[in-house]
């Protein structure tokens, strides 16, 4: 009764306040409805309407626009358009549009004065036609045109990101007479939500690769003069004066900086760059100076950042302003990172403080420092911490304050990063630098704890309380640095401590779901001595989980998961300490089920190895499958992994054949033995033709097409040709690898003895090594002109020097230049990881 006379009331004073139509509504911080002296923010009302839809425009207390906006009148989440947030000073803070599904084709804005600001036309709930800017006395300062929410023709308030649009909500329809029902009044009085924060650019430290196709030839002038172009354009705020304008070459729907011009509040031309000044592909600027500027609905007030740059690096001095002009930073570049003196001043142009940086790092002076949502100022001396640290939170009240000695903590409370690679950040207390009482550690600010914990001369001692979502979710006391009574809670794992001894550990199926157990592990005294699994299903013997006894550390009796560090797995089981069965099931087909496997093949063990079924090995980016009959290799698997990429080789003994299949080469061959009285013959056949006497002319001939090996040998990178059809497969496959086994099949009546040594040439990873002279280091696949498609290209230069290209789907990712021998694999590492 009580939440019904809630809504009745909310409702009420919804109604109220639209009734009240030249009396604005007045939010709080948090943005509820709220009286004026009691407001952070309030709205402009009566609203301006527009069809369907509501221009919303919300201000800070002291008339300062925070939001601008259409929406839906009957859901107010539902954004229409371009949207903008502002912060404290007026300025944009976030920009972002919207599609418009609506019958209204034309949206339109206005200045303070009622004037209109902008006009833009939709189609299909995308910029298309005519998007006009105004200035404040009616003249057109800008007009361009849309083609399908791209820019056509013209000049444009922004070509940059031009087609991210976003989705509005899904609209509910609400009927007037609905309204009442469907929303309590409080619904209808929320606000949009916080603005994203916004997307930043990182600038430090530089590393820049020129990506340039090969034969591509760069700045025609015939090419130049036919390009189609757009200009995009900042005007000084409140005048006519362009404060920057950029003009973009349209090239197959990608827009490139080609000049820029930028103008002081006067009109007085201050920079001017041509295509030379921009990447080659992109449109940051290498030489030259950028502008950044404090924007008002794109209007530029003053001048936000000056970064110069030369050779695509920052150098020199680079300029931070203040919203009113003032200067705030001028700081000192070198080869793109910070190094030399830096001067801080206050929004007065007084100068509060001097700095040097080495190498990017602070090094002499005072510093302020970003760690999750506070700021730490601290002192530098010769590069290491020094002195008093104080923390602010962003109401600036102080959180820590403490003493640095020797660059460590040494007395007081501080805020730290639990490391370079972690988002979670510590509340330390510190005494004569070791952590002394209650400790915290959180994400990003304070209120999100993940624990607490208690340290006596910098050991654990004491409880340490764990959180997950403000709720805690275990204690676990430490006695002298060691567990001792309670529950040790991580992202993925639970474990219990009894009377200073592990007695269960707990393993769920990811940090989100504490309730989804994966697997128990059950210890007495210390020692475990029963494992529950929870992760697999046994296709004839399906159960809840499977339960696992052992004796002395060691399985006796039940399943148990291998518990290699691998990703495909088997389930072993056991009677009195000796392996019977394996289940297993072929991974391809389950590998999105990794969660639960369920396993379907079930293979039999005697003396320990496996008698008949399948085995499995796994090395590194390679996985064996045999398959054994009766004590007899019948045939094996051989699984290739790389980037992009997966390979079957299938072996199989057929009479006195040796069948090889290749998956991605498409390619069969056979390996046949024959005893003629005491003289063997080995033949090998691929794709039912006989190649065997002809083997040397066709390893050595030339190809037009296919696969280029780069081996190393005596000191430097050789490059090998190999005829592959244009398919996607590594280097040791296809016609080349079958040549390569057939080199190791012994010629001998027994061909089951040879097919057997070479399955062991395979588990032992030795097949490579045996025939492989020198190592394949990496490959690149050409088309059928001989150009890069996929993979590294090593061109040698002067020196023994080398330059690496990665090619994707025919387009160079990156390069890297002078790479010498002895770095040629760490470099071809870091390439491989890039996608």
């Amino acid at each position: 009764m009580i939440k019904k006379s809630i809504c009745i009331i909310s409702f009420l004073l919804f109604i109220t306040a639209f009734s009240q139509k030249s009396e604005p509504i007045y939010y709080d911080k948090e943005w509820k409805v709220t009286a004026k002296s009691n407001a952070s923010y309030y709205r402009l009302m009566p609203q301006k309407e527009l069809g369907e839809l509501v221009l919303l425009q919300d201000f800070y207390m002291n008339g300062i626009p925070q939001f601008e906006g259409y929406t839906l009148k009957n859901n107010e989440n539902a954004y229409v358009g371009d949207i903008v947030w502002y912060d404290e000073n007026g300025n944009d803070e976030n920009f972002k549009q919207y599609r418009n599904e609506t019958k209204n084709l034309t949206l339109l804005y206005y200045y303070p004065n009622g004037k209109i600001r902008k006009k833009v036309q939709y189609k299909n709930g995308v910029k298309d036609g005519e998007t006009v800017i105004y200035s404040t006395d009616g003249t057109v300062l800008m007009k361009g045109i849309y083609v399908k929410g791209k820019p056509e023709s013209g000049s444009f308030e922004r070509i940059k990101n031009n087609d991210d649009y976003d989705y509005n909500e899904k609209i509910q329809e609400v009927s007037s007479l609905d309204k009442g029902a469907h929303n309590d009044g409080e619904d209808l009085m929320v606000v949009p939500p916080p603005p994203p924060i916004p997307q930043t650019r990182g600038v430090e430290p530089q590393t820049i690769a020129l990506l340039e196709p090969i034969g591509e030839v760069k700045n025609s002038s015939k090419k130049i003069k036919n390009r189609k172009a757009v200009t995009e354009k900042i005007f000084w705020a409140n005048s006519k004066q362009i404060a920057q304008e950029t003009v973009f070459a349209i090239d197959g729907g990608y827009y490139k900086s080609i000049e820029q011009r930028n103008y002081d509040k006067t009109g007085k031309l201050i920079q001017s760059l041509n295509e030379a000044n921009f990447y080659d592909y992109g449109n940051d600027i290498t030489n030259g100076l950028d502008y950044e500027y404090y924007l008002q609905n794109n209007f530029a007030t003053e001048v936000k950042t000056i970064i110069k740059y030369a050779g695509k690096l920052r150098s020199g001095k680079t300029f931070s302003y203040f919203p009113n002009g003032k200067i705030s930073t001028e700081t000192l570049y070198k080869d793109g990172w910070k190094d030399g003196e830096e001067m801080v001043y206050d929004e007065n142009g007084k100068l509060k403080s001097k700095r040097i940086y080495k190498e990017n790092e602070p090094f002499q002076g005072n510093f302020d420092a970003n760690a999750g949502a506070f700021i730490v100022n601290l002192n530098y001396v010769n590069g290491l911490k020094d002195g008093e640290a104080v923390v602010f939170d962003e109401e600036k009240q102080i959180v820590a304050k403490g003493i640095y000695k020797d660059g460590k903590p040494f007395n007081g409370t501080f805020v730290l990063q639990l490391d370079d690679r972690s988002d979670d950040y510590e509340l330390i207390n510190v005494d004569n630098f070791k952590k002394t009482g209650l400790q915290k550690v959180f994400g990003y600010r304070l209120e999100n704890l993940e624990k607490t914990y208690m340290m006596k001369d910098d050991k654990l001692h004491g409880i340490t309380t764990f959180y997950d979502k403000g709720e805690i979710t275990g204690t676990l006391e430490y006695k002298n640095n060691v567990p001792y009574n309670g529950t040790l809670v991580s992202d993925e794992k639970a474990i219990i401590y009894k009377n200073g001894n592990l007695a269960e550990e707990t393993y769920f199926k990811n940090r989100y779901n504490k309730e989804g157990i994966q697997k128990q592990k059950i210890y007495e005294n210390g020692v475990l001595t029963k494992v529950k699994n929870y992760s697999f299903t046994i296709s004839d013997k399906p159960q809840e989980f499977y339960e696992g006894i052992l004796k002395n550390g060691k399985p006796f009796s039940g399943y148990f998961e291998t518990e290699d560090d691998r990703e495909f797995k088997q389930v072993d089981y056991f009677e009195n300490g000796i392996r019977k069965f394996q289940y297993s099931n072929d991974y391809l087909k389950n590998m999105d089920n990794y969660q639960h496997q369920l396993y379907d093949i079930k293979s039999t063990y005697k003396g320990g190895e496996i008698f008949d079924g399948v085995e499995y090995k796994l090395n590194e980016k390679q996985f064996i499958s045999r398959y054994w009959k009766n004590g007899v290799l019948k045939s094996f698997d051989w699984d290739l992994f790389a980037m992009h990429y997966f390979n079957r080789i299938h072996f199989e003994l057929k009479g006195n054949v040796i069948e090889i299949k290749d998956m991605q080469a498409n390619k069969k061959a056979e390996i046949k033995i024959e005893q003629s009285g005491n003289t063997f013959n080995k033949q090998l056949s691929i794709d039912g033709e006989l190649v065997d006497s002809t083997r040397k002319e066709y390893l050595e001939s030339k190809y037009k097409e296919g696969l280029i090996l780069y081996r190393e040998q005596d000191g430097k990178i050789f490059a090998t040709k190999v005829d592959l059809a244009d398919e996607s497969v590594e280097s040791s496959e296809g016609t080349e690898l079958f040549y390569k086994v057939y080199m190791l099949v012994k010629e001998s009546s027994n061909i089951q003895v040879s097919f057997n040594d070479l399955s062991e040439k395979f588990v032992s990873n030795k097949f490579m090594e045996e025939t492989d002279e020198n190592e394949i280091i990496t490959g690149v696949q050409t088309d059928a002109e001989g150009k890069p498609k996929d993979g590294i290209l090593i061109t040698p230069t002067e020196n023994n020097n080398y330059t690496l290209q990665l090619y994707m789907n025919r387009k160079l990712m990156k390069t890297i230049e002078k790479v010498s021998f002895d770095k040629i694999k760490d470099e071809i590492k870091k390439l491989e990881r890039l996608d």
